[in-house]
């Protein structure tokens, strides 16, 4: 229940609405919640990638008290660190975007160097637009890093009825190489 303090002038006393405005803009960060098919498909793409190696996730802890930039704070739940016996063999993230009228889930995989390995589709809810999910076109990701970055209709090739979809998934995965490059230069790549 949402309770609304209103003076006798009938209007919001200032440093009220502006807690207001900025709570109601501020970027939520917390642990990302995969579906149970989501992470079915994550384990799938993991065996593929690291065949022979028994691998686990680490969650990187990114909401410390020396870190300030509101873009690595958000994205703290989403990114893991991808281990074998004490070694690092790369990091993952994993996100939720927006396609034309839905949200769907996907995964970043990138390699030691911050080279993209795999990006993987984990759940799409709707037909229109699920050109997105084709290993051919999610291809086009590999190699990508964040000195090169990925740039839908440039670089990535553009999807004829997927484009909002396709936008939003190459955006994503560029903002979080560009959020990579901040976790390395920090030294919160562990």
């Amino acid at each position: 229940m949402v309770k609304c303090f209103v003076r006798e002038s009938g209007r919001f006393p200032a440093n009220l609405l502006l807690i207001l405005l900025i709570a109601a803009f501020m970027p939520i960060s917390g642990d990302l919640r995969l579906s149970h098919e989501s992470v079915k498909k994550l384990n799938k793409s993991m065996a593929g990638i690291y065949a022979g190696h028994i691998t686990h996730f680490e969650k990187l802890e990114l909401s410390n008290q020396e870190i300030s930039d509101p873009e690595i704070l958000n994205a703290d739940g989403k990114w893991f660190a991808i281990r074998e016996e004490g070694t690092t063999l790369g990091w993952l993230m994993a996100d939720r975007i927006w396609g034309r009228y839905h949200e769907f889930e996907y995964a970043l995989i990138v390699d030691t160097t911050c080279r993209i390995i795999n990006v993987s589709v984990l759940s799409y809810p709707a037909s229109h637009g699920n050109a997105v999910t084709g290993r051919k076109w999610l291809n086009g990701f590999r190699g990508f890093s964040p000195d090169s970055l990925p740039v839908f209709g440039a670089n990535v090739d553009a999807l004829s009825g997927s484009t909002i979809s396709g936008t939003n998934l190459t955006e994503s995965v560029s903002t979080s190489l560009g959020i990579l490059k901040k976790l390395k230069e920090g030294d919160l790549l562990k």
